[in-house]
């Protein structure tokens, strides 16, 4: 039972915690930032357009993006190419102020305009290091040619999700490289979160008689309806748990009511010297509150730890983590386990009939 307890409850956490991620995850990643993105999806932005989404009162700051696929190496290793706004990207990303990259390399790749922030996950994956000249190749049938550039600063992850592509260039040397003046996507960052959706509207407004009219979605609306696409986590998460449950319930509720049916003429003497019944209501509850509760507390750490070691890395969504709200629900749950699982033998206990269970031996 202690097993099974344990094992129930570990699972309990960690949905717990991936129901928290998938709540508070799209908040957390962009409450104030808009993604602007050519209408039909079959055409780029040109970048002429970008001082004019930068005039608008609301707006705090707005990067171009514009990205390319590469390989690296002997083996052709994918990886992933970005120009971006250089100053703009730092503001909006935050990577300075949340740690994630160092001050001095972000100063030294702003003054290097052929230099490059790229992922630690790249950097690992390919043995990068900062300070090394890297050439990547293109893609068998793309266009492009090869690019040579110098590694200024590792980005480091943040709440486990990469914030941005393997390698990232400054805009410039990006469209020097690819021959254009067209990118894929505007990053905007508003003044204030209550003001991005009203934003949203009126940059789709302005452009919407434009030869390039504009569609301009919230980061927290994109990631949310990527979450409804892929799954209604609350459901699954919840027909997950109260299965576990109840098969918990059943095993807990055997296991303490066949553990007083072995000693019932343990309970009938006791009875017999003068205990009163709600001292041994009292008896059964303890006997099942150590066999459940202990469990399921280490059930939980077993959570917390899978929770820490794991999913934020693969998931990649922050907020995925045991809230102390979720701990004292499952606290309380496993209190309702006990009591559930006690209720009828400790009914049972107390109807004892003291002089028949004796003679029975």
């Amino acid at each position: 039972m202690g097993l099974s307890t344990l094992v129930a409850f570990m699972l309990l956490g960690f949905f717990l915690a991936i129901r928290h991620g998938f709540a508070v995850g799209p908040v957390q990643l962009g409450a104030n930032l808009l993604l602007i993105e050519p209408r039909g999806g079959t055409t780029q932005l040109p970048i002429g357009l970008l001082p004019t989404v930068r005039s608008f009162p609301q707006v705090r700051a707005a990067a171009a993006i514009g990205g390319a696929s590469m390989r690296y190496g002997a083996d052709a290793r994918p990886v992933g190419v970005e120009g971006l706004s250089a100053k703009a990207f730092l503001a909006i990303s935050g990577l300075v102020r949340a740690g994630a990259l160092p001050g001095a390399e972000a100063r030294a790749w702003l003054a290097d305009r052929t230099g490059a922030l790229v992922s630690a996950a790249s950097a690992h994956h390919n043995g990068w290091r900062i300070g090394q000249d890297l050439v990547l190749h293109p893609m068998r049938g793309a266009p492009q040619r090869d690019l040579t550039f110098h590694v200024d600063g590792v980005i480091a992850k943040r709440n486990g999700v990469n914030f941005a592509s393997d390698v990232n260039l400054h805009l410039g040397y990006y469209r020097r490289w690819t021959h254009q003046d067209t990118v894929d996507a505007f990053v905007v960052q508003a003044r204030h979160a209550r003001q991005a959706d009203a934003l949203a509207g009126a940059i789709e407004r302005r452009f919407a008689n434009s030869t390039t009219p504009l569609r301009t979605q919230t980061f927290k609306s994109l990631l949310q309806g990527i979450v409804e696409r892929l799954a209604n986590v609350n459901a699954i998460t919840s027909l997950v748990i109260v299965a576990s449950l109840f098969g918990l319930f059943l095993i807990c509720f055997n296991t303490v009511i066949h553990s007083v049916s072995e000693r019932l003429g343990e309970f009938a003497l006791l009875k017999a010297v003068g205990f009163v019944p709600a001292r041994l209501v009292w008896l059964v509850f303890l006997e099942a509150f150590l066999a459940i509760f202990p469990a399921a507390a280490a059930g939980m750490l077993c959570a917390g730890l899978i929770v820490h070691a794991i999913a934020d890395e693969k998931l990649q969504l922050p907020g995925i983590m045991l809230t102390p709200a979720a701990v004292a629900v499952s606290a309380l749950i496993a209190i309702g386990l006990v009591i559930l699982s006690s209720l009828l033998p400790a009914l049972r206990v107390v109807r004892l009939n003291c002089g028949q269970v004796l003679r029975k031996g």
